[in-house]
């Protein structure tokens, strides 16, 4: 019998197939044959092996490394290598934080915030790896690190521990294993509730923290065979973060797109804004201090919030319609605030639909007052004082994401083109964590026109709190924003105690520096107080507290008339 042509080629591909598989079948866990180790200790010559893995790998198209195609900027594509290791898995070697895991094909990688993290992503799963140093100095460990990163599981009423315990991995390395679900929003297409975190100590001074999240109940098993094929290899990269562009916003009305220009873009001149606790809603309180200080603020802060057992704010259009007639630009607030024990958070419950007539009702009465308005939505989102803080939705700072855009599209539809959109996190993290970082929780170009800088001198009433001049707070502040974010900038809210130090050249201190930062165009004085647990207050942040306040800002606000 003639040798038949398509069997000598189905035999040539096998043949091929097998001494691919058998040449580059590394061990997932442990040391794995194939990787060249470094004079060092256990660390791969990542070089070394890539060149290895190219001269071996299979000409077959259904071998190859199967990460899709994507325009990423080319500094991002050195930050990574996703190598093939046999039909169904790759090795992902991060050269930014130098460690290398083994993760399934077919998985998108996103290393545009490399100086924070990794993902790893298909349709079901999503992977977010972090290398977190521990602040020894300030006394934190790995034990307080892992604790204070999931105390939101105590929320029993959205979230249901399933598993947490310690392991070990490969039978060297000891791991924090916790598992856990909630509810699939109704809000949130494809909404990836089931979790898993894996929280593996390097040493004293360092974490690997491994975040699974999907849309189907998780493996335990393969979440930790990944952690397990954890590798430290050296770090030969320079962190990557992407540059956050400025979008135009073609949905303003022309009042707005003016106001918008006028205010951000062609004025060099810095608007200054005040809150104060009466205005807009009433302006006698207000009047006096601008009266002290020979000057009017053009921008006021007013905060909202969702209300329980509401269909919409009460006072949202009196304070719409009094800012207007004062002829103020207003910074119109809104938060979600803390539900009733028993009640789970209220971030959740408008993703699941709770709150869609109170939204429809707040963004409609917006939309008629048609004169244009800052919106900030969810301040401070890094805070763990905020409800709305990944610290408090399972870690997960994908659902500020899906919140915020889901009110965007809310106040689209109600036709609100009198909106600017102001994003604004808290100048520092708290818990200062990578997962926590701020970029974390970033909506998208397209839903941000202007990013806004809060950091107080909140003093030392508190034993952890110290007295910080404002250049000291802004200096490095402006400098980070400047390099991230190409969309104007603004002081959304700032102040300064009188407890610790010396207010006045505070204020001093603040108008000689705020005058350097050339592409801030706004500022917002807080003036109010905070009160401790027993009702004394423990941070004065008043404007007119003494004479010599009132005269340091009358006399330098006279250059912003």
């Amino acid at each position: 019998m003639k040798d038949n042509p398509f069997r000598l080629i189905s035999a040539l591909v096998v043949a091929v197939i097998v001494y691919w598989s058998v040449s580059l079948n590394f061990n997932a866990i442990g040391p794995r044959e194939g990787i060249q180790y470094s004079a060092a200790g256990n660390e791969p010559a990542v070089v070394e092996t890539e060149r290895k893995m190219r001269l071996n790998e299979d000409p077959i198209e259904g071998l190859k490394n199967q990460i899709l195609p994507e325009k990423k900027d080319g500094k991002e594509m050195e930050t990574y290598s996703v190598l093939p290791e046999d039909l169904n898995h790759s090795i992902f070697i991060n050269r930014v934080d130098g460690y290398s895991i083994r993760i399934p094909k077919k998985i998108s990688v996103d290393m545009s915030l490399s100086g924070i993290r990794s993902v790893l992503e298909n349709e079901d799963l999503r992977i977010e790896v972090y290398r977190q140093p521990m602040n020894t100095n300030g006394g934190e460990g790995v034990q307080s690190y892992v604790n204070y990163s999931n105390l939101f599981v105590e929320n029993k009423v959205d979230h249901k521990l399933e598993r947490k315990e310690k392991i070990t991995l490969n039978g060297e390395r000891e791991a924090y294993f916790l598992k856990w679900s909630r509810k699939a929003l109704s809000r949130v297409e494809n909404d990836r509730c089931f979790y898993v975190s894996i929280d593996v100590p390097l040493s004293k001074d360092e974490v690997m923290t491994f975040f699974f999240k999907s849309s189907k109940a998780l493996d335990d098993q393969r979440c930790i065979q990944i952690a397990s094929s954890l590798q430290l290899v050296d770090k030969t990269a320079e962190p990557y973060i992407r540059t956050i562009h400025q979008i135009e916003n073609k949905n303003w009305n022309q009042e707005t797109r003016s106001r918008y220009r006028q205010l951000f873009l062609e004025s060099e001149r810095l608007q200054w804004g005040i809150f104060e606790t009466d205005a807009p809603l009433n302006f006698s309180e207000l009047k006096k201090i601008e009266s002290k200080l020979g000057f009017t603020f053009p921008i006021l802060l007013y905060y909202t919030g969702l209300l329980e057992n509401s269909d919409q704010h009460p006072n949202l259009s009196a304070a719409l319609e009094n800012a207007k007639r004062e002829g103020r630009l207003l910074e119109l607030t809104l938060q979600t605030v803390e539900q009733a024990p028993g009640k789970g958070n209220m971030v959740y419950d408008v993703l699941d639909g709770s709150y869609d007539l109170y939204l429809k009702n707040y963004a409609a009465e917006v939309a008629a007052s048609k004169a244009p308005v800052l919106f900030r939505l969810g301040n401070e989102m890094n805070g763990d004082w905020c409800v709305y803080s990944a610290h408090h939705t399972s870690k997960d700072t994908e659902i500020f994401q899906e919140f915020y855009r889901y009110v965007y599209s809310i106040f689209r539809n109600a036709g609100a083109d009198n909106v600017i959109w102001v994003w604004n996190p808290n100048g520092k993290s708290f818990p200062d964590y990578k997962w926590n970082e701020e970029l974390c929780y970033y909506p998208g170009d397209e839903y941000v026109d202007v990013i806004g800088m809060t950091s107080y001198n909140t003093g030392t009433y508190y034993q952890s709190e110290h007295w910080n001049e404002f250049d000291q707070l802004y200096d490095s502040l402006y400098a980070k924003y400047v390099q991230r974010y190409e969309k104007p900038l603004m002081i959304t809210e700032f102040s300064s105690s009188s407890v610790g130090g010396n207010k006045e050249d505070w204020v001093a201190n603040m108008f000689q520096h705020i005058g350097k930062y050339d592409k801030l165009r706004v500022a917002v004085w807080w003036d109010g107080c905070d009160w401790d647990s027993e009702g004394n207050v423990a941070r004065s942040y008043f404007i007119d507290e003494s004479d010599d306040l009132v005269r340091l800002f009358r006399d330098n606000l006279a250059r912003f008339r």
